[in-house]
């Protein structure tokens, strides 16, 4: 087994925001020593988010990160720490917190966590599926020794309602709306928006979504629905925030 360390390279609006986009990924192998920075190549996304932002330098920008860190036979000997690294980015270029992980020595994990954390900079058949994408959180609350469960919570008609997972007094639910019709899904919003309004006096409850559905009408409105009284992020948020949570 191997152990690594990651961090995500987040692009803010300012330093007082709290909207965000990733930029990159850094990983470590403590084992090997290896290092890599992965980053967009989709800049016109990056664009979007930001059209008075200077592209040209945030290309330079990322790139100048990516020589510097990556593993290379002048510094594979070099101490490196991502803690240290990532602790002096503090104004629209801000890391996540460092986060450790054991993996199989033949697992692609720069892929895996790449294909999170990057994932519209992916073709569609390049992302993780549904599945994959819930046994790497599984994995990822594991190997930051969380314990979790799969069990039902009882509602306040005695009723039993299933989350994906708890950890702590966090229930968990994600969605998966990729090549889904959204029109079909208000119904499903509501009623789990229902449900955690309904078991909120005694659990947090965080919804986790995944979605092919990029600044589409009908997801900020099932975004709306769900967030009434739980907290709705990302895939790559949810997991941060939960860890941030419960470490």
């Amino acid at each position: 087994m191997y152990q690594i360390e990651y961090a995500a390279l987040n692009y803010y609006h300012s330093p007082i925001s709290d909207e965000c986009l990733c930029l990159g990924v850094l990983f470590h192998n403590l084992t090997t020593g290896k290092r890599d920075f992965k980053y967009i190549s989709n800049f016109q996304r990056f664009h979007s988010f930001d059209d008075e932002a200077d592209v040209d330098f945030v290309r330079l920008y990322l790139r100048g990160i990516k020589e510097e860190v990556e593993t290379t036979l002048f510094n594979y000997a070099d101490d490196f720490s991502v803690e240290n690294y990532t602790r002096v980015f503090a104004n629209e270029f801000r890391f996540s917190s460092v986060r450790s992980l054991a993996v199989a020595e033949d697992e692609d994990y720069v892929k895996n966590f790449t294909s999170i954390y990057l994932k519209y900079d992916l073709a569609r058949s390049q992302r993780l599926n549904s599945n994959e994408e819930k046994k790497l959180i599984r994995r990822v609350l594991e190997s930051n020794n969380l314990e979790y469960n799969t069990q039902k919570v009882i509602g306040s008609y005695e009723d039993e309602i299933q989350f994906d997972y708890q950890v702590g007094d966090i229930c968990i639910k994600l969605f998966s709306f990729k090549g889904k019709n959204l029109n079909r899904l208000l119904g499903s919003a509501r009623q789990w928006s229902f449900i955690a309004d309904e078991v909120s006096t005694k659990k947090t409850v965080v919804f986790i979504y995944d979605s092919d559905h990029e600044n589409d009408k009908m997801l900020y409105t099932i975004i709306r629905i769900l967030s009434k009284h739980a907290q709705v992020l990302r895939l790559d948020e949810g997991m941060d925030y939960i860890l941030k949570q419960c470490s």
